[in-house]
This record gives structure tokens, sequence and C-alpha cells, in this order.
């Protein structure tokens, strides 16, 4: 398969940001297999549990595709360009396992333009921080590391899902 899986505009860009955003299209692809795989009762049936996002897989899809907006709006917003206070994916958002494709592909292309500018000369980056919500200051190339590890953490989840 391609370098971006579908879901960026323009894989293979250069530089720190280019490597990033390639990763992050490895762990969605990685991700979207494994959700895909997952038989739609077993994906709807719901689950006691203290924290929503883990009520069933499509809880925990919805919360990791609207996580994936909410990691580049700290870069919009740090940019001083349009961004979504607190985006939240609306429940119908995610249907079904093959809703979780298109929803994450839609906000790593969105993400890809909140980095535009930084492919060649990621030199302006380096000036920018955000405290994000649970509390540490982290900058660009941090808040891309852990969008690739949240992705990878709930696909690990998910495999190990509830039968």
């Amino acid at each position: 398969m391609q370098q971006g899986y579908g879901f960026l505009n323009r894989p293979g860009e250069p530089g720190l940001f280019g490597a990033l955003m390639d990763e992050y299209a490895r762990a969605a692809e990685d991700f979207c297999r494994v959700v895909e795989a997952i038989p739609g009762e077993l994906f709807l049936r719901e689950v006691l549990s203290e924290d929503p996002d883990t009520t069933s897989l499509r809880a925990l899809c919805r919360h990791a595709v609207g996580a994936a907006h909410r990691y580049a709006d700290y870069i919009r917003q740090a940019r001083g360009v349009p961004f979504i206070d607190r985006f939240e994916l609306p429940p119908e958002g995610i249907a079904d396992s093959t809703a979780v494709r298109p929803g994450l592909r839609e906000m790593l292309r969105y993400t890809e333009t909140s980095l535009n500018g930084w492919y060649e000369d990621p030199a302006p980056a380096e000036k920018v921080t955000f405290t994000v919500r649970w509390g540490p200051t982290y900058d660009p190339e941090m808040i891309l590391e852990h969008a690739i590890v949240h992705l990878l953490r709930h696909r690990r989840q998910a495999e190990r899902w509830r039968s």
C-alpha cells in the first residue's frame, strides 16, 4: 500500500513533520484494520465502564477520531489559525466500524493542513508551545507523537476487546 495509506493528501513530505504525519497515517491504518475486522455486534455492544469512552468499541473509536481533531486544534490555536475549541464528534459520527476510516482520514488531513509551512522549515514550530487540557505543556512535535501513540494504544485495546 502507498505511503500515507489514503489518510494524507501529501504523504512523504520532508522533515520531522513529514515523518510524523507518515507515521500517524501508518498508526491510523493499523487502528482501522483492527476495528474493521471486528464483527458489528461486538463493535456496538455496550458494557459497564466508569469511562464513557470505553463503554463500547464504537465509543472508543468516537473518542479516537475526536481526539485526532483536538490534537490538531492545539496546533492551530497556537498558530493563530481557525480552530474549534473542544471539538466533540457527534454521537452519530461513528455509526459502525466502516465510519472510522473516513473519520480518521478527515482528521489527519485537517492535521496535515495545520502544519502548512513547517514541512520544509520547522524552525518556527520550535517557538510554539501550548498547555493541553490534561496539564502538561506540549509543542507541535510532542502532540503529534502523543497522537500517534494514542492510536497505537487504542488499537491494542481494540485487539483485546471483551468478547
